[in-house]
């Protein structure tokens, strides 16, 4: 179970390994996955005629520590949780709570609208929003043959 300090060094999303690359990005999509990840958030995935959603639970993670991203036909929702107990001499007698990394991909089974995806968070949940569009590659279209 890892605990993060509250103030990480040099701001949220800084290098504190000092690899030069942010845990949000760097080299390739995968540099989240460099730094520890302590929590895999559990989510909620459902669908209309018109939108598709993802729920994702975030309780005691601040709303500007919260990255969500659309690449192709993946979510990628990535977090920060810091610890609430600053006091460095404080015991825990019991810690069942996760601190840390949070990061949740989710594949998007049919064509959406990318560019108008919304995300909400209260509660403790984040609720992204991303429109359907029709998926005109699964249309039938007859092509005519030219003479060559």
């Amino acid at each position: 179970m890892a605990k993060i300090s509250k103030k990480p060094p040099g701001g949220f999303g800084s290098d504190p390994g000092g690899t030069g690359r942010s845990i949000f990005g760097g080299d390739d999509d995968f540099g989240f996955l460099r730094e520890t990840m302590t929590h895999l958030p559990d989510v909620d995935v459902y669908s209309t005629d018109e939108m598709f959603f993802v729920e994702v639970e975030v309780p005691g993670v601040k709303k500007e520590d919260i990255e969500v991203s659309v690449k192709e036909n993946v979510l990628t929702v990535k977090a920060l949780k810091y610890d609430c107990v600053s006091d460095s001499k404080v015991n825990y007698v019991c810690m069942e709570r996760v601190f840390g990394r949070l990061y949740r991909t989710v594949e998007i089974p049919f064509a959406v609208d990318t560019a108008h995806v919304k995300a909400t968070c209260s509660g403790g949940v984040l609720t992204v929003a991303i429109p359907r569009v029709e998926d005109k590659r699964a249309r039938t279209r007859k092509i005519e043959v030219e003479p060559g």
